[in-house]
């Protein structure tokens, strides 16, 4: 098979490509299916992330959502699924079975060459120090690889705090979603309330419009940037950066200033949806430095026809 892009090109700066779900876009396998991640990895992709929920037995297990429904051809929470039974489940639209924190690790210690990988830990249930612990454990023969670059992210701040006390050395991703973020859609979700500056924000100061939006924006930005004090990225939706950027206020460019030295990484845009081109130009324009897709092959492509 042909290498996979890493990065693009834009202005001097090398913007990273990241495999989202360890997906190429090709559907050659299941999303977070083992096979997905080792193909991925065994053609160049230079950042892949998978997600990983916790059993009822404490075993860490590559999914994304909650509850084993969409992904599986099991049904209910991941939570209250022992490992054994849900190794007896499939991915949808295949003979996989669902694969293990501990059986990534050893395909990712396989792979050649420098890889940074995402382990998007969708786990909201706050975790024991015991199962931090365990996931931080679980890790470590890739931190001990100085060629992969490893990065625990999460929406649910607290779990990466637990984490933070109990394995200081683990980076850490922050996603400020459930805090900030922009109505996409008709999904009821976190933060419940659209406020007068047209923005998911639950907090008293977007209850009226009393300031200026960069101003609003600014001032709640920097508030929840600071709740994972050791975040080393920041992953910020799409949708959100571009409202912000209408605005008159530049996120990406806030949290560099703010947080020297963090990678900040916009989700999720795929080459298929509308507009495409002109999001990915406007996300370039503005520093992002990493760019999370389903169709990462297809978003090279669609860059390359782009205009600067």
């Amino acid at each position: 098979m042909d290498a996979l892009p890493s990065h693009l090109e834009y202005q001097n700066r090398r913007v990273l490509l990241k495999y989202h779900r360890a997906q190429t876009g090709e559907r050659h396998h299941p999303p977070n299916a083992l096979s997905s991640l080792e193909e991925v990895l065994k053609r160049g992709a230079r950042a892949v992330e998978f997600d990983i929920g916790l059993t009822l037995d404490g075993v860490y297990v590559m999914l994304h959502d909650p509850h084993l429904e969409r992904e599986t051809t099991g049904v209910g929470p991941v939570r209250l699924a022992t490992h054994t039974e849900i190794q007896r489940l499939h991915l949808r639209g295949s003979h996989e079975r669902v694969a293990t924190l501990a059986e990534a690790v050893r395909a990712v210690l396989e792979a050649t060459g420098p890889v940074k990988i995402q382990v998007d830990l969708k786990e909201t249930v706050p975790l024991s120090e015991e199962e931090a612990d365990w996931l931080y454990q679980s890790l470590r023969p890739l931190l001990e690889k100085p060629e992969i670059e490893v990065v625990v992210g999460s929406l649910a701040d607290w779990n990466l705090r637990t984490l933070h006390r109990v394995a200081p050395e683990l980076p850490l991703g922050f996603d400020p979603a459930y805090y900030l973020d922009a109505p996409v859609g008709e999904i009821l979700r976190l933060p419940v309330r659209v406020n007068a500056y047209g923005y998911l924000d639950d907090h008293p100061l977007g209850y009226r419009k009393v300031l200026p939006a960069p101003r609003y924006l600014a001032d709640r930005l920097e508030a929840v940037s600071y709740q994972v004090p050791a975040a080393r990225e920041f992953y910020l939706r799409k949708e959100f950066v571009l409202r912000a950027l209408e605005d008159g206020f530049n996120p990406i460019e806030f949290l560099h200033r703010l947080h020297p030295g963090v990678t900040v990484d916009v989700w999720t845009l795929d080459a298929e949806e509308e507009g495409a081109r002109e999001k990915l130009l406007r996300l370039l324009r503005a520093g992002v430095d990493q760019i999370t897709s389903n169709t990462p092959v297809q978003l090279a492509r669609l860059f390359a026809t782009a205009s600067p």
